[in-house]
């Protein structure tokens, strides 16, 4: 089963951001998916953004695709995310393509 990383603005929107994530989820789902949502993972560290990330980017890269939610381009974690699957060359769809 193609395993696939849900990437989007998170911070400073949390619960607007779950809710869009969750969709995406179902949405991935539904279509054969793996999903890897990245708000559900257990985040056991020390809740600063670098270490968000850190362990956001070790699972991004265990993935084989990527799904970028609508406005990643305004979040430094979801641009970040973007570049490293582009230079891994990961699969990347847009929400709405």
């Amino acid at each position: 089963m193609t395993k696939i990383y849900i990437a989007g603005p998170i911070t400073g929107m949390e619960e607007k951001a779950a809710e869009k994530f969750a969709e995406a989820e179902i949405f991935l789902k539904a279509k054969g998916y793996e999903v890897i949502n990245p708000m559900k993972l257990a985040h056991d560290h020390d809740k600063t953004w670098k270490a968000y990330m850190l362990e956001c980017l070790h699972v991004l890269l265990q993935c084989d695709e990527v799904y970028m939610l609508n406005g990643w381009r305004k979040s430094k974690g979801a641009k970040l995310e973007h570049r490293i699957a582009s230079d891994f060359d990961l699969q990347i769809h847009y929400k709405g393509n």
